[in-house]
């Protein structure tokens, strides 16, 4: 039977593409730094080691006796693509999470450099420039990444994956709307009139292009999106549906108060060479995906958790979203 190692195994992606390998007949490994497995992967067999990726013995002695494909759901530079070229020998071939922001325009402006907000085509295929490989930024290290990784001796599949969603996240998106449904809020600022499309990635989807490439590997970068892309209003209405909340948004022309999908001009990224190379179909929408991801965020906002110092917390500012609706 074939054997998968999963670096990053317990967090988001990591349970979602643990699933889709076991269903499909795979050993799986799930590597972190607790070693402790979200509920209901012990059931499908998976494996658990604790790990911490950063240190090479540790990592090494996670796979073992060696590994037919490894899944890194948490490489962000340049070493740690190094890291894992090392593991030459040990592993058949590499599947290495990466991200849509690689892209640049035709100018080189990314979507977390300075200046002026990149013109991106629609949509955006793989062939379309990526920002200078670098330290300076997510952007740059994550093109570094993927440019070590594409030079080095094992087939590699780099996944441009857009704006991820699922239960487990770490910085959940989608909380923007499902806190103010728990609240009770209806009325919703939305910056650009709510026509932002900013590309969305359910980790089932992710999970099942992370299956095909495991069993076909190769040295390619390929992008993950969902299918027909919702606009920030069309996400408003799947997570009220979703909670059975019905929001009254407030459309405004400009960027006024920010939410996570907000952007002037659209980023959509292309699916073909993903169906062409791998045969790959979507197996969710958004709206589809949307509710085990509102489920548990309600959950997790039952439990107490908040996200007080990180780049959601004034997106759940109502005191200012209050101020910006009042003026309307």
């Amino acid at each position: 039977m074939a054997r998968a190692v999963l670096v990053g195994g317990t967090g988001m992606i990591g349970r979602a593409a643990a699933r889709a390998l076991v269903v499909d007949g795979w050993d799986v490994v799930a590597v972190s730094r607790t070693g402790v497995l979200p509920e209901g992967l012990a059931e499908l067999g998976v494996e658990t080691v604790a790990a911490d990726r950063e240190d090479d013995a540790q990592l090494r002695a996670a796979i073992g006796a060696g590994a037919d494909v490894l899944l890194d759901t948490v490489a962000f530079t340049r070493e740690h693509g190094e890291q894992l070229n090392a593991l030459d020998g040990l592993v058949g071939s590499l599947v290495v999470i990466s991200s849509a922001s690689v892209y640049a325009d035709d100018e080189g402006r990314a979507l977390d450099g300075e200046g002026a907000i990149p013109h991106m085509p629609v949509p955006i295929l793989e062939t379309q420039r990526t920002a200078e490989p670098g330290d300076e930024n997510y952007s740059t290290r994550k093109a570094e990444l993927e440019q070590t990784l594409l030079a080095g001796p094992l087939p590699a599949t780099l996944v441009r994956a857009c704006a991820i969603h699922g239960p487990g996240a770490k910085m959940p998106r989608e909380v923007f709307f499902v806190k103010r449904a728990v609240d009770g809020r209806r009325r919703v600022a939305l910056a650009w009139n709510g026509d932002s499309r900013f590309h969305t990635t359910s980790v089932t989807n992710l999970a099942e292009l992370i299956r095909l490439a495991a069993t076909k590997p190769g040295d390619r970068a390929l992008n993950a999106g969902d299918p027909d892309p919702p606009t920030t209003l069309e996400i408003c209405g799947a997570i009220g549906t979703a909670l059975g909340h019905e929001f009254d948004p407030v459309l405004l022309p400009g960027d006024e108060y920010d939410n996570p999908w907000a952007a002037e001009r659209p980023f959509v990224v292309s699916m073909e060479a993903a169906e062409q190379e791998l045969g790959y179909r979507p197996v969710t929408t958004y709206p589809e995906a949307v509710r085990e991801t509102s489920a548990w965020l309600v959950g997790e906002l039952e439990s107490g958790r908040n996200w007080d110092g990180t780049y959601l917390e004034g997106m759940l500012d109502y005191a200012a979203e209050d101020a910006v609706l009042a003026s309307q």
